[in-house]
């Protein structure tokens, strides 16, 4: 362990450690559903009829696909279906009196799931995502200040473009991670434009 200037300890390359999760009560109340979820739900065994020719993660594109193309009135009862659903979570919720067990009780940490959908990558994360390759895992430090300085060099069209990536990624993670965790099957990931390809923009 090295210590910084100011004199409290400062981690060595590789030293990362995390804190772990604590349990899950299952008694807790479930979640409340997305509209989206609740259309999910709805229209996966149409889709599967009309479409037995898509897979998994096809079909979850199509589910995904249709969704944009509703209109506010056939949206509208899944709204209504999700606004319930969460009133449902909130009772529920006043009502549930936590086991101190899973308060005190320190678990290990979950193992992540490789089929789970990735996380839409940060607009300045999408900067330095290349350069990092280059650098030794040990140096997470170092490829995050690298990104950083990388991306206030970025001109403002450079910026408003990585925003609108990250946004877009970002509505279909959550649209993926509601049926992925409803169906606990694998779905596909967000579109990601190819890095190399990002880096040779921004390097023109």
């Amino acid at each position: 362990m090295v210590r910084g200037a100011v004199g409290r300890p400062k981690k060595a390359p590789g030293d990362h450690t995390r804190k772990p999760r604590k349990k899950k009560d299952k008694n807790a109340p479930k979640r409340a559903l997305s509209a989206f979820m609740f259309f999910s739900n709805d229209i996966r065994d149409t889709v599967k009829k009309e479409m037995p020719e898509l897979q998994f993660l096809e079909i979850s594109s199509e589910i995904g696909r249709r969704w944009k193309k509703i209109t506010d009135e056939e949206r509208r009862p899944y709204d209504e279906l999700a606004a319930a659903d969460k009133r449902r979570y909130m009772e529920e919720k006043e009502d549930y009196v936590p086991d101190p067990s899973f308060e005190t009780t320190k678990g290990t940490r979950k193992k992540k799931d490789p089929n789970a959908p990735k996380r839409a990558l940060r607009p300045v994360t999408r900067t330095r995502a290349r350069r990092s390759r280059r650098l030794p895992r040990s140096w997470p430090r170092v490829a995050r200040a690298a990104g950083q300085k990388r991306w206030r060099a970025l001109p403002d069209k450079k910026r408003v473009k990585y925003q609108k990536m990250h946004e877009e990624a970002k509505v279909k993670y959550l649209q993926q991670m509601d049926v992925y965790n409803s169906n606990d099957v694998a779905v596909q990931e967000p579109d990601e434009v190819d890095e190399d390809e990002e880096d040779d923009e921004d390097d023109e």
